[in-house]
């Protein structure tokens, strides 16, 4: 349980940090879809609400099918603006890829492999999908609007009902699943964290500096996993066995949006460039 614990924290520590230093660096080639506003919110929470439903009612080949097109792309577009070679960006694309596939779905090989690799690709595609939210025009307060939402569905969905209990189980050891997990022991159950629930925690730093300044974007990292690190712990002497990480993480978010947006007004993407130009 120690060594799982470690594990987990370890990648998402990891992948909040990439995803902080890479939204400076990099630029992504932005779907020509508008900027983000609360239309785009509303649509995500369908599209929450609706995913975990398609995927315990489709056949699990075509589950499979799905999550390895959506893994492609995510990690095709996160890599461009870092390798810039077309062929160089297929290529790690595909190597990456390749090794999740082959590790979840050749027989008789051992599960911490595909973990391992797995919970790589879930870290790339974490910093992808956080910088193209932030990069797109999200804002703090669309942030925190979809983290009180989703703090109801995941106490609903998680607490509430077995949706997500059922999902995981549906999708343990397919390549692609959306999870960053490590067995407890040799053969036994796995402790991890879903891919969205590590995604609010990644992309709220970015929107709060975007917002109102590198400080905010610091604390908000620091709180964000602080209450991960809380939770695991929880889990590690056996207070709680499954819980809704939302729960915690959408209220700390709308507190600090509420805190930051009385004491300055939140910038706009063009006033955080000029007060933080790329170097």
């Amino acid at each position: 349980m120690v060594l799982a614990s470690i594990v987990v924290l370890f990648h998402v520590v990891t992948s909040v940090i990439l995803a902080w230093l890479y939204f400076r660096r990099y630029t992504m080639t932005r779907p020509p879809i508008g900027v983000f506003n609360l239309g785009d919110v509303a649509v995500m929470l369908v599209m929450v609400i609706l995913v975990p439903l398609l995927y315990l009612m489709l056949p699990i080949w075509m589950v499979i099918v799905l999550l390895t097109l959506a893994g492609l792309s995510i990690l095709y577009f996160t890599w461009e603006p870092v390798l810039k070679s077309s062929w160089f960006i297929w290529l790690v694309t595909l190597v990456l890829a390749g090794a999740d596939l082959f590790t979840a779905l050749a027989p008789d090989i051992n599960p911490v492999w595909f973990l391992a690799i797995n919970n790589i690709v879930m870290l790339i595609s974490v910093v992808g999908v956080t910088n193209l939210w932030a990069q797109s025009g999200m804002k703090a307060r669309h942030a925190a609007i979809l983290g009180a939402a989703l703090a109801v569905y995941d106490l609903i969905a998680t607490s509430l009902l077995p949706l997500m209990n059922d999902l995981f189980a549906r999708l343990d050891g397919l390549p692609f699943a959306p999870t960053i997990a490590w067995p407890i022991n040799a053969a036994g159950p796995w402790l991890g964290i879903g891919l969205g629930d590590l995604v609010l925690t990644a992309v709220f730093p970015l929107v709060m500096r975007k917002a109102f300044g590198r400080m905010a974007g610091i604390f908000a990292m620091a709180f964000g996993l602080g209450a991960i690190g809380l939770l695991i712990l929880s889990v590690l002497f056996g207070f709680v066995e499954i819980f809704p990480v939302m729960v915690v993480l959408g209220p700390l978010m709308v507190c600090q949006y509420a805190y930051w947006i009385q004491r300055r007004p939140e910038r706009t993407t063009w006033q955080y460039l000029q007060a933080e130009p790329t170097k």
